[in-house]
Formats: structure tokens, C-alpha cells, sequence
């Protein structure tokens, strides 16, 4: 009774005529009980109706009356069309996105890192005269991806061994042991950490006011002396540096020590922070407290300032602040460019997230920001 009452409802609207009930019935239903005026009646609603009470998709009756001119029913069909549409690309994007991401190799290509600029910026700016601009850039750059990380990660450990060139027969330790530091090649050279079962050794800190102020000093590094923001210098990391400023003192440096000083490159970099380790950081794979420096680490310096270098615990490899601080130069170049360059660790006013060794970033070689540093690598022997 409701589909005959619905189909001629829809028919004397389209000016079509209706069917006769089947055999089975005796006489005409009263479809004036089960529906509203003719002024009030809406199409749509009566699909759905029947569809409801039926259990049989309405599209029966769209084919049919699709010349319907009834405007509310044009408007509430098209807008479940363009709703369905809408899903369909969305999940429909979503499944090309995992299905990328699942080829990128090594994740380099990836920009896996997001950040929130705290409420205290706009202060800052203006007492610091930090461009707007910039800081837009890092938020723009940063984006996170949960799902690559996870899924990722063996294949990441496994293209490292492969891609760093070990000494023979030897395997990085799990963690737990100390590892020998490399002799200064001068007084005031950073010291470097040999990372064991690897040829290289890298900067046990972040390169410091200290060392870059004797490097202007000494006549070297452009005479640049970058600003400390008010928060002091000595052993607090350098920061305002870019990558050339980084060039600039690595390059006074080896000339000094006779060494051939680098930066390290984004393999080496993840492998000295990892220290062994599989886990999100390398104490663990939660944040917890007062282990390193960001926007919620819980350290006396979070989102506040840079800390003075080695004022948290140290990873099995005996490196300092590799997560947390100030994010750190490397040498490896963004998607084959090298006008940009990759830096990692994340800093003392990002997300702890932001710090962990799958987490990376690029800026051109000219960009100069409050959070950014460096340190430095060798290859030995």
C-alpha cells in the first residue's frame, strides 16, 4: 500500500498516470492517510519513506521521475550527490596518499614534521625582530605522517646499514655502552664521538657560542657574530647560523686543525641519534620528563629558550642533545637540490614529536632562524 501510494503521488506530480494496484488488492488505497497535502508534499521525502518501509533503494523511482520539477526535490537529490561525490573523493585520495607513501624510499622525500608557532610568537617577534615571514616558512614546511613512520621504520634501519659505510665485520651496538671520544684536534675544537662499527665520528655537542666566537675571533667565519636572543652565549648552542655560516666555520676550522671537518650527513646524523635504538627517542618511546628541551618536555627551558649544551643525559653513543635544543644542519640535500638543505632534532619550541630521528626538514642555505644550529662530523679511518 505505501509503494502504490508513493509511485502515485510521484506519477500524478509528473503527469504521468498510474499503474492499478496489483490483483491481489481490493480497490484503491487511501493515500491521503499516509502522506501530507499536496502543498506541503515533498518527493524526496516520499523515496525515502519508501525506501525505509520497503527495504528497496528508491533509485526505481528517480530513473522514472527524474523530470520531476519539483525544485525541492531537484535540489535535495543533487545535494546528496555532490555529498556522495565529496566521500568518495576523500577516502578515494586518501588510499592514493598511503599508497605513495608506501614507495617513497627511505622516507627522504618527505617533509614528516609539524609545528605550532605558541602564543607567546607575537611577543617574541617583536621584541627579537623575528620576520613574520620566516616563521610562516617552517610552519608551512612542517607536516606530519603517523602511518609512514610506523609502517617505515624496519625498512629505514635496514636502508641505513646499507647506505653508511661500516668498518668490516662490526655492528653498531644496542645501546647501554659508552663509546671512546675522539681526540680534540684543537683547544678550541669541538670534541667528536667515534660511532662504533661506522667510519665516522660526530660532535659529541652542538657547536657552541664559545667555539664560533673564537672562530670570529681568530679572524674566521665572515667576522658574522649571530645574536643569542638576549638568553647568553659561552656553551649555549649557536643558533641564527644558516647552512653557509656553518660552511664558513667548518671551513676555519679544518684549515686550524689540519682535519677535514663536515657536517654530517642525514644517514649519519639518524644513526648518532639513534644510538641503537628503535624506539620514538632514544630514552624511550615516551617523551617523559626533563630528558631534553621542547614545548613539553618539562624542562626548566621549554618554549622559553635554548639550555647550555649537555643538560640532559646523553644517548648510548655519548651524544648530547641530539633530540630537543636546536635543530641541526646536515649536509644532504633536499630532492637533489642543493639550494635546501636537511636538518633534524627538533628544538627548544617545537612539539616533542618533532624531535624524534624520523623527523626531518629543509630551508635554503641562506635561512637564519632562532632555533637552528649545527654540529659537526669526520670521516675516519
Amino acid at each position: 500500500m505505501i509503494k502504490w501510494c508513493c509511485e502515485s503521488r510521484l506519477n500524478s506530480l509528473a503527469g504521468i498516470k498510474p499503474e492499478s494496484p496489483r490483483a491481489s488488492r481490493t480497490g484503491s488505497p487511501d493515500c491521503t492517510k499516509l502522506t501530507a497535502p499536496d502543498s506541503n508534499f515533498s518527493p524526496y521525502a516520499v523515496s525515502i519513506g519508501y525506501h525505509v518501509g520497503t527495504g528497496r533503494s528508491p533509485d526505481m523511482l528517480i530513473r522514472k521521475h527524474i523530470e520531476i520539477s519539483n525544485p525541492v526535490f531537484r535540489m535535495t537529490f543533487m545535494n546528496s550527490v555532490c555529498y556522495t561525490c565529496l566521500l568518495i573523493l576523500i577516502f578515494s585520495g586518501f588510499a592514493e596518499a598511503r599508497s605513495v607513501a608506501s614507495t617513497l624510499p627511505h622516507g627522504r622525500e618527505v617533509n614528516v614534521l609539524s609545528t605550532k608557532i605558541p602564543a607567546e610568537m607575537a611577543e617574541l617577534k617583536s621584541s627579537e625582530g623575528i620576520s613574520a615571514v620566516d616563521e610562516a616558512l617552517l610552519e608551512e614546511n612542517l607536516e606530519i605522517s603517523e602511518t609512514l613512520l610506523h609502517k617505515l621504520e624496519a625498512r629505514r634501519l635496514a636502508q641505513l646499514d646499507g647506505k653508511v659505510e661500516r668498518h668490516d665485520g662490526e655492528r653498531p651496538p644496542s645501546g647501554g655502552k659508552k663509546q671512546a671520544e675522539g681526540n680534540k684536534a684543537c683547544t678550541d675544537c669541538p670534541e667528536l664521538i667515534s660511532i662504533p662499527g661506522y667510519k665516522f665520528a660526530i660532535g659529541k655537542f652542538a657547536v657552541t657560542f664559545e667555539e664560533w666566537d673564537a672562530c670570529v675571533a681568530d679572524g674566521g667565519c665572515g667576522g658574522y657574530q649571530p645574536a643569542d636572543n638576549g638568553w647568553g652565549r659561552g656553551k649555549r648552542p649557536v643558533i641564527n647560523v644558516n647552512w653557509n655560516d656553518a660552511q664558513a666555520y667548518i671551513q676555519w676550522l679544518s684549515g686550524k686543525s689540519g682535519k677535514a671537518y663536515r657536517l654530517p650527513s642525514a644517514e649519519e646524523w639518524e644513526i648518532g641519534a639513534r644510538a641503537g635504538t628503535t624506539t620514538e627517542y632514544y630514552w624511550g618511546d615516551d617523551v617523559g620528563s626533563n630528558h631534553a628541551n621542547c614545548d613539553g618536555c618539562g624542562s626548566e627551558w621549554d618554549n622559553r629558550r635554548t639550555a647550555p649544551v649537555g643538560s640532559f643525559k646523553p644517548n648510548a653513543f655519548g651524544l648530547y642533545d641530539m633530540m630537543g635544543n636546536v635543530w641541526q644542519w646536515t649536509g644532504t640535500c633536499w630532492q637533489g637540490n642543493c639550494a635546501k638543505r636537511m636538518f633534524y632534532g627538533g628544538s627548544w619550541n617545537h612539539r616533542p614529536q618533532d624531535m624524534r630521528a624520523t623527523t626531518r626538514n629543509w630551508f635554503d642555505t641562506t635561512k637564519r632562524m632562532r632555533y637552528l644550529g649545527f654540529r659537526l662530523a669526520m670521516t675516519i679511518p
